[in-house]
């Protein structure tokens, strides 16, 4: 239905200048000429074909058209504001809690945030740090949570992200000053290992081909996150998960002294859960869609 309306602004300047007392002041509110209000005035009078002010030449005073235009107007630009105040105002951000190993956090998900920010800025995501997992029965605080293992987790929906794919890595100045490697020499180097996984190096030489050997001389940190920092600063070589290590070999920070050799694959990787009826919230859905795209893709 088309309206059959005169125009916006010669409406506002009549309310203007009747809620004022005057075209100067209507002016100075609208940030207009006070001809300019004079003009859009008289452009609603013909419009209306009706006088809306008798004109003195030291006053300006409603007609009884004008008296009657006037609440309307007030009220319907009052009604207008306020609709667009409501419209405008900003929404409630969902609250969405996870927690997420250091690791994974720092070495995966920390750079991919903006990519989520950007796609859902209705969410707020809150980022906390644990390593033992946690229960997600809904008296925790959390939403969901990504975890390192291989499952099942009972009366708890998963998602598998990505599966672990362990490979060596070093500084390159630490490769260019020791020289070539070999698998069978490896378990020699001095081997960066992690308490929290240290059989890692034991299941690797293994997959390389040297069943039985143990690392000579390791040097163990208390976190998963230290050794590939440590691999970094040429203190030795550091078995990491391919895909948290990724910036870094792309950058040149770290590379992988023997190529050759396929990654480690052990069954185990990161995996999203949450409660099931928490898989039909929406700001879980849309984390868990969106963590599903970004490892599948190819640089995740």
């Amino acid at each position: 239905m088309r309206r059959r309306l005169p125009p916006l602004n010669a409406l506002r300047a009549f309310e203007a200048a009747a809620r004022n007392g005057g075209f100067a002041a209507a002016a100075e509110e609208l940030g207009v000429t006070a001809a300019a209000v004079s003009r859009h005035v008289q452009l609603l009078e013909a419009r209306l074909a009706r006088r809306l002010f008798d004109r003195g030449p030291r006053s300006l005073a409603l007609t009884a058209e004008g008296r009657a235009l006037l609440p309307v107007l007030v009220d319907a630009f009052d009604t207008l504001e306020a609709g667009i105040g409501r419209a405008l105002a900003e929404r409630p951000r969902a609250l969405l809690t996870v927690n997420a190993q250091t690791s994974f956090a720092i070495g995966w998900l920390l750079p991919r945030l903006p990519r989520f920010h950007r796609r859902h800025p209705e969410i707020e995501l809150r980022l906390s740090t644990a390593i033992e997992t946690p229960e997600l029965r809904g008296d925790d605080g959390l939403d969901a949570a990504v975890v390192h293992g291989r499952g099942p987790w009972p009366e708890i929906s998963s998602h598998l992200l990505f599966p672990d794919r362990l490979v060596p890595v070093c500084a390159p100045a630490w490769l260019a000053a020791r020289g070539a490697l070999e698998p069978r020499t490896m378990a020699g180097e001095t081997l960066l290992a992690s308490d929290t996984a240290p059989n890692d190096w034991e299941e690797w030489l293994a997959h390389a081909g040297q069943r039985g050997q143990r690392p000579e001389r390791p040097l163990r940190f208390a976190s998963s996150l230290l050794p590939p920092q440590a691999a970094m600063h040429g203190l030795g070589v550091a078995l990491a998960d391919l895909s948290l290590v990724a910036p870094e070999l792309d950058a040149g920070r770290l590379v992988n002294p023997l190529p050759a050799i396929a990654p480690l694959r052990r069954g185990t990787g990161w995996h999203l859960l949450h409660a099931p009826a928490r898989g039909r919230e929406a700001p879980v859905t849309a984390l868990r869609d969106w963590l599903l795209q970004e490892a599948a893709s190819p640089f995740g």
